[in-house]
């Protein structure tokens, strides 16, 4: 899948911030997290490599 493809897939399931590639082979993805305890909410970005499995990881499947 190309990079271009893998990001509207990402972009799909509604991230924080849209996907970036980052032109190495590489994107950086934004998750909105909260804080169990206090309820805030932050985001928290993460470069994974440009494939489905490290994407699937990330988001959970």
């Amino acid at each position: 899948m190309s990079a271009k493809n893998l990001i509207k897939w990402i972009d799909s399931h509604y991230p924080a911030a849209p996907t970036v590639d980052n032109g190495n082979g590489t994107l950086t993805i934004s998750i909105e997290c909260v804080n169990v305890n206090t309820s805030a909410v932050f985001i928290e970005r993460q470069v994974i490599p440009a494939t489905m499995a490290a994407a699937r990881e990330v988001l959970g499947y």
